[in-house]
């Protein structure tokens, strides 16, 4: 389910968490009387992405660490240049991941930050989106409506057309959640037309009030709390953070185009040449980014709601300023010193390991009787080759058809092996 509360195995327990950090915000604002969804979501973005930003603080660390040492790389792919047979390239991957491993990193060491900020960043989005879902005190603003509504006779059709007359599009994937649940069988409940009015806008409050005029419990409800629930979601120059900005010339545009410009300036920030020396494709793709991110930034927060706007905005403001005092501190700190502590520690991990073999070289082993370290990278690519070559020829022609899975690779390339032999046989005689 995308709205409500967020229930997937993954994201829902860093949803639960963040919401639980968005309530304490809004329940601490509301303790002093000055609670605004707008302010909430600004504080709430600034808390969240400065818990992240140790993860951030590896990330660059790894990604410098990772620059001092192109150098080295790039000696060995000279030491092998123009060549492209496997030998060389298990040299090639072998004396690389040596000089990866003699500095405590990797290639990869930079993306596991960024993959595990990745589910969070969801989560934070799906948080934002429907806040009624984490925070109980807007929740209960919206309780008495929606309990009425579901008590009239149809209200999902009401409810699904109403969203389609008036092209509320940020409520366009609770009304298709609404669809799925009654074609399941299920009946929606109150929570499910919650994700829906959360999207409301003034003029949707007071076209939605007239037709439901018949019903005088939604209509007492609508008069008791709707002018609360505008009140919080009323940020700076009257903008309704649950309606989307849209093309039209109003002070909500203010939101999409600023998270395009901090998009680009974020963006430039964290751009580093030294990480794509002499790797054109990895440079015209970062060039490339520096400009298409900023307009993928602008055209969704156009067509969503402003809150959603307001924290890809914050967002990016706030990873731009964090950018800056990474960039000043490694400007004057002793990259020596962290290269150091950084080889230091890869020796320590390395005797904690002791001398654990690779899976390749433990295989070979197993199957040869002869240690791998006695052998040489060519000869460790013929055994690989024969290996290869082995599990083809044994899967014979009456595996294959007895085989489900018939007409796949292996079965294909046996049929060339054997294809083959034939003709060779034929050859010899």
């Amino acid at each position: 389910m995308f709205l409500t509360a967020e229930d997937g195995m993954i994201l829902g327990p860093i949803a639960y968490i963040l919401g639980l950090i968005l309530n304490f915000i809004y329940n601490l604002l509301y303790s002093g009387g000055a609670v605004n969804l707008g302010l909430v979501i600004i504080l709430f973005t600034i808390i969240v992405k400065l818990i992240m930003s140790p993860l951030t603080f590896k990330q660059q660390k790894s990604a410098k660490i990772n620059a001092y040492i192109q150098p080295e790389i790039e000696v060995i792919k000279k030491k092998y240049k123009n060549k492209k047979d496997q030998e060389t390239m298990i040299k090639i991957n072998e004396e690389t991941q040596a000089v990866y491993k003699k500095y405590g990193t990797s290639m990869a060491s930079g993306c596991l930050p960024a993959l595990i900020q990745m589910p969070i960043i969801f989560a934070l989005y799906r948080v934002i989106q429907n806040i009624p879902a984490y925070v109980d005190k807007v929740k209960d603003l919206y309780i008495p409506i929606a309990n009425g509504v579901v008590e009239d006779k149809g209200f999902s059709k009401t409810l699904i057309d109403f969203v389609d007359k008036n092209k509320i599009t940020g409520a366009n994937t609770a009304v298709k959640n609404m669809e799925k649940l009654i074609k399941d069988g299920t009946t929606p409940d109150a929570n499910n037309v919650i994700d829906i009015l959360a999207n409301f806008s003034s003029s949707n409050w007071d076209a939605f009030q007239k037709l439901m005029s018949d019903n005088g419990d939604v209509v007492s409800a609508i008069v008791a709390n709707v002018p609360h629930i505008q009140q919080i979601n009323t940020f700076l120059f009257g903008i309704n953070i649950a309606e989307a900005p849209g093309w039209k010339i109003s002070p909500a545009l203010v939101i999409p185009l600023a998270a395009g410009l901090f998009q680009f300036l974020s963006s430039k920030i964290l751009q580093n040449p030294q990480q794509t020396q002499g790797n054109d494709m990895a440079n015209s793709m970062m060039k490339s980014m520096i400009y298409t991110m900023p307009l993928f930034s602008i055209v969704m927060c156009v067509g969503m709601p402003a809150g959603v706007g307001i924290y890809w905005t914050l967002s990016s403001v706030v990873t731009l300023v964090i950018q800056l005092v990474i960039n000043f501190y490694y400007n004057h700190a002793d990259l020596e010193k962290i290269i150091a502590k950084s080889v230091a520690k890869a020796d320590k991990k390395r005797a904690k390991k002791g001398n654990k073999k690779s899976l390749m070289d433990r295989v070979i082993e197993k199957s040869t009787g002869q240690s791998a370290d006695t052998m040489s990278a060519a000869e460790k690519a013929q055994f690989v080759n024969s290996m290869s070559s082995k599990n083809l020829r044994n899967y014979d022609s009456s595996t294959i058809n007895n085989n489900p899975n018939r007409g796949n690779i292996s079965s294909k390339a046996n049929i060339l092996l054997n294809y083959d032999e034939q003709k060779n046989k034929g050859g010899d005689k």
